[in-house]
């Protein structure tokens, strides 16, 4: 009977300690979650002024080169849309999101990575370096939603063109589970017309510059709706209760700190990762230099996992390991989206600059 008695008293215990922790952080972040969103891509429609936008090359794609895109991304919040950005795309020659076209022959540095490298959201914060750094020419191989096997890919074929002299490899935690892609026939298509958009593609054309786009989402909408009526009510469930943990800081403290501590993985594309990151580093040695970007969740839960996984393994490989935070400042992210709005790109340049300035 006592033992009984103990053990209630301490699972009473933990369980006040984690409404405790949680009460303390809805508090302390209730004005930035009153104000913020986190991860609903499921809400956001990505919209792209129709024609040419993406082109694949064998497993990789780019931009089609000498293009501007006027590109706008919506989000359906509470049957209520939000336009999160509106910019417009520059590529040049090579079909890389940069104004200046690159020219053959001149030692060249890449940057290497994803979405935030290519400066989604905003104009390209690349360009603040008027396409070169001291007596180098710069090369923007920041693609959106890649990861380190695509960064291998693109770099060979970059380095088939150009002298690439030294790469800065920029990574944040998520790219370690990444996969190569290429842009669906069914997207193309429907780049090119959104009347040949069915609802189901992960980019959409549209005639932005002409025409309001609401009937059209409302459209894009109406199938993820149906789309998801289609799923069984158990696994509704399941993964809305799943959604409702993962959500709780004191989950994520206690999740990341034990996965920090004991994780290790041998998810196949994570190894695929490590060994792409591996294989350029033998290629590029000293002249690679590895920068780690702090995501919007992480300005509030701490690093994640996945990034002290990847930053562990790479310091395992270089000291050349350098660190851009955002300044830690939520207001350097959008409200909704989980890209860096101007502000926070401006602040990605500066981080840059210093590093370059530093190494090179």
């Amino acid at each position: 009977m006592k033992i009984n008695k103990n053990f209630f008293l301490v699972l009473f215990s933990i369980i006040l300690s984690f409404i405790l922790i949680e009460f303390f952080f809805y508090l302390k972040y209730f004005e930035i979650n009153k104000d913020y969103k986190f991860s609903l891509h499921d809400k956001r429609y990505m919209l792209f002024e129709e024609g040419s936008v993406f082109k694949n090359f064998d497993n990789i794609f780019k931009y089609h080169p000498n293009q501007k895109i006027l590109s706008k991304a919506y989000y359906n919040l509470n049957n209520t849309w939000f336009k999160e950005y509106d910019y417009e795309i520059i590529t040049n020659n090579f079909g890389l999101v940069q104004n200046n076209d690159l020219k053959k022959d001149i030692p060249s540095i890449l940057f290497l990575g994803d979405s935030f490298v290519e400066g989604q959201g905003s104009h390209s914060w690349i360009n603040k370096f008027g396409g070169k750094f001291k007596n180098f020419q710069l090369i923007n191989g920041g693609i959106m939603g890649t990861g380190p096997q695509q960064f291998e890919l693109l770099e060979n074929h970059i380095s088939q063109h150009y002298i690439i002299d030294k790469l800065i490899f920029f990574y944040i935690g998520d790219d370690l589970r990444r996969n190569i892609f290429n842009i669906s026939n069914e997207s193309l298509e429907c780049l090119k017309s959104y009347k040949d958009c069915e609802g189901n593609e992960n980019f959409y054309g549209f005639p932005l510059k002409s025409k309001d786009p609401e009937k059209f989402l409302n459209k894009l909408n109406n199938y993820r709706s149906m789309q998801n009526k289609l799923i069984p009510v158990t696994e509704k469930i399941k993964n809305n209760v799943k959604r409702f943990f993962s959500n709780l800081y004191s989950i994520k403290i206690l999740n990341n700190f034990l996965r920090q501590k004991f994780y290790f993985s041998k998810n196949e594309y994570i190894q695929r990762n490590f060994k792409s990151i591996e294989n350029l580093y033998k290629k590029y040695g000293d002249s690679l230099i590895f920068v780690q970007l702090t995501n919007k969740n992480e300005i509030l839960h701490g690093k994640e996992y996945d990034t002290f996984f990847a930053e562990k393994f790479i310091k395992k490989l270089t000291k050349k390991h350098f660190l851009c935070d955002f300044g830690m400042n939520i207001e350097n992210f959008y409200k909704i989206d989980m890209h860096p709005n101007q502000n926070g790109y401006d602040h990605l340049f500066n981080c840059v600059k210093k590093i370059l300035q530093s190494e090179i």
